[in-house]
């Protein structure tokens, strides 16, 4: 057993390739200067993780990490505290102050100057941190500071940059700032200190394992102090985070589960669910609908059916549809789209509500055609199939669907119907082309007709005089 812990010891031995501590000391001090090219870095960082995440550039956002200053200070905060330094914390404090309030202002101007306003997928993965930011920040911090106090350099600095991002919340707090929106500024700046602290914390736990020099001596109760403030200040920082998390895994299991619900249970010829809704304020579930409306009975049934999906056992089934049993007209689509619109315009977050605008706007645009032609098509094969038998006995089914043609304005409209015939023995050409007048008539356009008979009918076929057999 001592054997093994000699070994496992050796793994994780720290002081064997330690820098001199003066050779730490200076890369501290160098890391947190606030000036000259540590300055020049920080605003050209800033400006390059603001036009980043206004643009939505991962790539960019990566650059603004790998090139930005702010670590080098909240190490030496770290270090101060290691060394029971009180001047060089204080003083490295009210660097950070310095470099996180200009960061915020300067980005605050970006975007109030740019003119995209839209929040993108970077600004708004930044808006709230959880546990798992935690863990990123204190293994990113240890990483870090033993990166630094190595005696090669290696490439363990870029890493944390990237992993732990401390540029971009700051920038995505400039922008909350700019556009008055409390859930971006106090999201971004909470996943900034969490970042913060627990690199700190991390710098100086690694700092007191290689016994760094303290500046003056302190007693063991001074440090007990130290100790229960900072594990205090912890907890503090970690239990909204952990609330956060579990949110996040509440949310994205009811996404998901919802989605599964509506994928196993409306499975309706007539009926296409457009969008759906998670209140948890009154625990409701709202799905919007369209086509054939549900009666009581359905709805009674699928409400029953929340009751198989464990993250919506609690939530009641709101279904928002119209009556359209009758011929469905753009007003009555644009009806169900303006409902959505006008909860998109009570959006308080301005961002979030030009997403929603635009979402809605093209789906009056664009789902409205698709369905109206779809609907025809139904009724037109229900009207077929329901005399079909009686005035042509040799058919048994009549299949098909309208061809949708597109004019140099991208207007669309149905050219003709193409009808596929099951019959149950081959009809005479005089009797084909009276069916095709009659469907004709019935689909009130062009129809091309294709027989074929039921016990030899195949689902992949070619057929026509464009080849040559």
């Amino acid at each position: 057993m001592e054997q093994l812990k000699i070994i496992i010891a050796e793994f994780f031995q720290l002081k064997k390739d330690t820098a001199s501590m003066e050779e730490i000391a200076a890369r501290v001090h160098d890391g947190s200067l606030i000036k000259g090219t540590n300055m020049s870095i920080l605003i050209l960082a800033i400006f390059i993780a603001s036009i980043g995440l206004n643009m939505n550039s991962t790539a960019v956002v990566i650059g603004a990490m790998l090139i930005s200053p702010l670590m080098g200070v909240i190490m030496a905060i770290g270090y101060g505290m290691a060394t029971y330094d009180t001047l060089y914390v204080k003083k490295s404090f009210f660097k950070l102050i310095f470099q996180v309030l200009l960061s915020v202002l300067a980005s605050a101007l970006y975007f109030k100057l740019s003119p995209i306003s839209t929040a993108s997928s970077e600004l708004l993965a930044r808006t709230a941190p959880t546990i798992w930011d935690v863990l990123i920040a204190v293994f990113g911090g240890l990483a870090g500071i033993i990166g630094i106090t190595r005696q090669e350099k290696s490439n363990v600095i870029p890493g944390v940059a990237i992993a732990t991002a401390l540029m971009p919340p700051l920038c995505t707090a400039g922008y909350g700032l700019a556009i008055m929106s409390l859930k971006f500024f106090v999201g971004a700046l909470y996943l900034f200190f969490i970042n913060s602290f627990f690199i700190c914390l991390a710098s100086f736990i690694v700092l007191k394992i290689i016994r760094v020099p303290l500046k003056t001596y302190v007693s063991q109760a001074v440090f007990n102090k130290q100790r229960r403030y900072l594990t205090f200040i912890g907890i503090i920082i970690i239990v909204p985070s952990i609330y956060m998390a579990y949110q996040s895994v509440r949310i994205n299991l009811e996404n998901s589960q919802t989605k599964q619900y509506i994928n196993d249970n409306f499975n309706f010829n007539d009926l296409q669910v457009i969008s759906y809704k998670i209140r948890n304020i009154d625990n409701t579930l709202e799905i919007v609908v369209i086509g054939q409306p549900l009666d009581n009975r359905d709805i009674d049934t699928l409400t029953a059916y929340l009751k198989n999906y464990s993250q919506l056992q609690n939530f009641k089934l709101k279904i928002i549809q119209n009556d359209y049993s009758r011929t469905v007209s753009k007003d009555d689509v644009q009806a169900l789209i303006d409902n959505k619109l006008h909860e998109a315009s009570n959006n308080t977050l301005i961002s979030s509500k030009d997403e929603e605008l635009k979402k809605y706007k093209e789906l009056s645009i664009n789902y409205y055609p698709a369905f109206l032609h779809v609907n025809n098509d139904k009724k037109i094969l229900s009207q077929l199939n329901k005399s079909v038998n009686v005035l042509f006995p040799k058919v048994e089914k009549i299949e098909g669907a309208s061809v949708l043609n597109s004019d140099e304005k991208g207007n669309i409209t149905a050219g003709k119907f193409i009808a596929v015939a099951l019959v149950k023995t081959a009809l005479l050409p005089e009797e084909a082309a009276k069916l095709q007048k009659w469907i004709m008539a019935e689909a009130e356009m062009p129809v091309m007709l294709n027989l074929q008979l039921v016990d030899d009918s195949k689902d992949n076929i070619i057929s026509g005089n464009g080849i040559n057999w």
